[in-house]
């Protein structure tokens, strides 16, 4: 065994031990030089902590096209010209029967997604009743998850009463990288408001999105912060340039920067389920080997206002790597 593999083994086995891996030892692993054993490494981690269990979720556009922030990524905003479909709430019936039909798949998690800085308290009220018929008409198979931006501890005690087990709010990317894509919000105001999900009595899911111009100094220090907040929910986007946004032109991530940041975020955040979620049909190509290089959990069927995979061939891809699904909250 050479040295470089010598090297990368011992570093998993005392993350293993408990060890946690600082700024420098990260960026020192991004550019390590056998990057096939940097991804065997990490899914040893992944193996360790949480073995061939796969977490799945699901998502619902709930909020389309009028959002007033300005997020250089998003088709969403109205500072951007894209098209896309512009309405202030989902159908009740539509959004009920997204989520079972995702139950009757086996899928772990349910989420609304609202464009909006903060959704308003009326239609959080409207968003909570669908919650409790999705509670009372479905199998009890399926948690809820909300994203509805910047709310405070008021609202997030309705969705918390309503059931919602997790709130959803990405940092994104690094504090240094943040003011350079959105200007209407900021990172504290995020850190804020996990902190009100959390007095809430509910989970945090939270990552963001690679391949926006950042550094790969600047994805470490976004998992840093993760794990600094005792994130145990992760998503991974890697950005889907949409037409009318800030970002149409952004040149496309290497799959190996793509594999090399999921193999460190593993090393920092080892107990996680980092997740797969839009922008995965671009790298479909290494979707599998990204679940040997540390990830374990996935986002399934569509992602807002791009295609995302169908659910059931998404269900028959896990079944091939081996996973099984998570049915545990």
């Amino acid at each position: 065994m050479n040295k470089t593999m010598t090297d990368v083994t011992e570093l998993s086995r005392k993350v293993i031990s408990g060890f946690e891996i600082d700024r420098q030892k990260a960026i020192d692993l991004y550019s390590y030089p056998d990057a096939e054993a940097l991804f065997t490494a990490a899914d040893t981690i992944r193996q360790h902590f949480t073995g061939n269990t796969l977490d799945t979720c699901s998502i619902v556009n709930a909020r389309s096209g009028i959002c007033s922030e300005d997020c250089a990524w998003c088709s969403q905003s109205v500072f951007h010209t894209t098209g896309v479909a512009r309405y202030d709430i989902i159908d009740e019936e539509e959004a009920v029967g997204s989520a079972l039909a995702n139950e009757d798949y086996g899928v772990h998690r349910f989420s609304m997604v609202t464009a909006s800085r903060a959704f308003p308290v009326s239609r959080v009220k409207k968003a909570c009743d669908i919650y409790r018929r999705i509670r009372q008409e479905g199998k009890g198979r399926i948690s809820l998850c909300a994203s509805m931006g910047l709310l405070d501890l008021s609202r997030m005690k309705m969705l918390k009463e309503a059931g919602v087990t997790h709130y959803h709010i990405n940092l994104e990317t690094s504090r240094r990288f943040f003011p350079s894509l959105v200007t209407k919000h900021t990172y504290d105001e995020k850190l804020r408001t996990m902190g009100y999900a959390r007095q809430a009595g509910l989970k945090i899911c939270s990552g963001g999105i690679i391949g926006m111009g950042e550094t790969a100094e600047d994805r470490i220090d976004m998992a840093l912060e993760l794990r600094k907040q005792g994130v145990k929910s992760i998503p991974v986007n890697i950005l889907n340039p949409i037409k009318g946004t800030r970002l149409e032109n952004a040149a496309p991530i290497s799959r190996e920067d793509v594999l090399r940041t999921i193999a460190v975020f593993r090393f920092i955040n080892p107990d996680a389920f980092m997740r797969f979620a839009g922008g995965r049909l671009i790298i479909s190509d290494i979707v599998e080997k990204a679940f040997r290089s540390g990830m374990n959990a996935l986002m399934v069927g569509d992602m807002l206002t791009t295609v995302g995979s169908k659910v059931a061939s998404d269900m028959e891809m896990i079944r091939r790597m081996g996973f099984v699904l998570n049915d545990k909250e």
